[in-house]
């Protein structure tokens, strides 16, 4: 770390500066007093320099007298105001840098990972301001910290269900416990995708949250691709009881990454399937509006708690135990693997492709047991560069 020579701090300017006005306003008020005061005596004295008629040298000696005595005293007078300007530059930087000095080490403890570290509010306004800033950084940063931590461990405990399967097969395979048969062996290879599957949907989740979601919007036909999505699903909804019904326009042309949409409705789709009981309906509906186009996913199951309208959209959300309104695998795409892979961040990834085409997608709720809908916004006109996540 180079030193950086004295003049360079803060403290030193500060008090420099102070001097330089000091003896820039002492120069100053040297000149105008010896012009000022001179002139005034050689006035009063008859504008004569010199002896005047009858007086002998005594004029020039009073003159000179004179004009050594306000030098004198103006001299003196700068002196003072240095010295007060040195000591009330001091003063200042004292005041000025103590704030500063407060906020670097306020900084340094973030910069080691003490977000919870004290910042005082300097009576500055400016300071006052800059204060305000760090505060909300340090709770930016610990939110941060926060929710990496939590995924961390999230990832962790969803990884740990598929090795752990994956090794007791192994090991009874071995110990001649289970025959190595493809019956056995084709649950280990289901827990093998289930790993791939998450691992695939932790980069798409890395890709939202960094907003670089790929999105490859062409002219198509919007409900061409919630048919397809619909199809996709139908099987699972038939095996389930659950009957998939929609109702759009025979055409709803629109630029969109077909895929991307498709993969959005079939989580969606199947979210809604697991969420109904046998003999329920889900509606699927394309819907254009001034603007742009809304693909609603409308059930009859579980429904939503309070304040589910939001949290469903985060990942690895997990529906609190002992709710009395159906199975809480039923949320943010977890369960059995369908949709963006039952890695609990199916709907996190869903409304981040939304975005990423321009619109979003929310979800509403008469209440438990009420049923839920999910609305996808497609605008008609994309916008440069939208955001993901």
């Amino acid at each position: 770390m180079s030193t950086a020579p004295w003049w360079n701090s803060l403290r030193a300017r500060l008090v420099l500066s102070h001097l330089v006005v000091a003896l820039a306003s002492g120069l100053v008020t040297v000149l105008v007093v010896r012009l000022v005061a001179v002139r005034r005596w050689d006035t009063m004295s008859g504008g004569q320099r010199g002896n005047r008629p009858g007086t002998g040298g005594a004029g020039a000696s009073f003159r000179t007298q004179f004009v050594d005595s306000v030098d004198q005293a103006v001299l003196a007078g700068v002196v003072v105001g240095l010295l007060a300007a040195a000591a009330l530059g001091v003063v200042a930087a004292r005041r000025t840098a103590r704030p500063l000095e407060q906020l670097r080490t306020a900084t340094d403890q973030l910069a080691l990972g003490r977000y919870a570290v004290h910042v005082p509010t300097p009576s500055t306004t400016e300071l006052a301001a800059l204060a305000d800033d760090v505060r909300r950084l340090a709770e930016r940063l610990e939110r941060t910290e926060t929710r990496r931590a939590r995924l961390i461990g999230e990832v962790a405990h969803e990884m740990r269900t598929p090795l752990t399967v994956t090794r007791g097969y192994a090991e009874a395979m071995l110990d001649g416990v289970l025959p190595a048969d493809d019956s056995v062996l084709q649950k280990v290879v289901d827990q093998t995708r289930r790993l791939e599957r998450l691992a695939e949907d932790l980069s798409s989740l890395s890709q939202a949250e960094e907003g670089r979601l790929p999105v490859r919007p062409v002219p198509a036909d919007l409900v061409e691709t919630v048919q397809e999505a619909v199809d996709a699903v139908q099987e699972r909804g038939l095996g389930r009881g659950v009957r998939l019904r929609v109702e759009a326009p025979a055409t709803v042309p629109l630029e969109h990454d077909p895929d991307r949409v498709a993969q959005v409705v079939t989580n969606l789709l199947t979210n809604a399937v697991r969420a109904s009981s046998p003999g329920d309906e889900v509606l699927v509906k394309v819907v254009p509006q001034a603007g742009d186009v809304c693909v609603e996913v409308v059930d009859s199951g579980v429904g939503l708690l309070p304040g589910e309208e939001t949290a469903v959209f985060e990942r690895f959300y997990r529906r609190p135990r002992g709710s009395a309104i159906g199975d809480p695998s039923g949320q943010n795409g977890d369960g059995d693997g369908d949709g963006l892979g039952g890695s609990g961040i199916g709907l996190t990834i869903a409304r981040a492709l939304a975005r990423a085409h321009g619109g979003d997608l929310v979800a509403s709720s008469d209440g438990p047991g009420r049923g839920a809908r999910f609305v996808m916004r497609l605008p008609t006109r994309r916008s440069s560069g939208p955001a993901a996540g």
